[in-house]
């Protein structure tokens, strides 16, 4: 197979944002097993460096379905669709988005026990569970206009979640 980069079709995955994680597993496994270049140490230089290829591939397009910012970036991009703030001297424009993103930057940064950062998680893990179920729902519904500020609120709450891992180890 060739790299379309595609990541749903490199891996044989329907392009949706719902993806069970043990399908998943098994298409990666089983494209990689076929592809992995130790399968091919006792072919030619050629062969070798196209399964190595295509072992790359499949790698990449595993990390990117693995993760739902990145499986949601993918889905944008095959439906066309630009992502503002992506690019570099931009920024967000929403003003709720913005709101949102403040007032929790400002809790990040006001916890200090870890009662807090636990509430903070929850809190945003809550928004992160919601912010998923509608991005999932515009796209099996064709609702363009709602996915770039919903694919904006899956990006910056996924960082904050990694901030306040970073933060708690910093904490203790």
């Amino acid at each position: 197979f060739k790299s379309s980069g595609n990541p749903f079709e490199i891996l044989g995955i329907d392009p949706t944002f719902e993806i069970d994680a043990k399908t998943l597993d098994e298409a990666y496994f089983a494209r990689q097993t076929l592809a992995h270049p130790d399968r091919f140490v006792h072919h030619s230089g050629p062969e070798q460096e196209a399964a190595t290829a295509q072992s790359s591939f499949l790698n990449q397009a595993y990390e990117i379905l693995k993760n739902p910012t990145l499986r949601a970036k993918a889905l944008l991009k095959l439906k066309g669709i630009e992502i503002c703030g992506e690019e570099e001297g931009k920024t967000v424009q929403d003003p709720e988005i913005l709101e949102e993103m403040m007032n929790l930057q400002e809790a990040l940064a006001q916890a200090i026990s870890p009662y807090d950062f636990t509430c903070l998680e929850k809190k945003i893990q809550d928004c992160l569970h919601d912010v998923k179920a509608s991005f999932s729902s515009a796209i099996c519904q064709n609702k363009d206009q709602e996915l770039t500020g919903l694919f904006l609120r899956l990006t910056y709450l996924s960082k904050l979640m990694e901030d306040i891992k970073v933060r708690r180890r910093q904490s203790s």
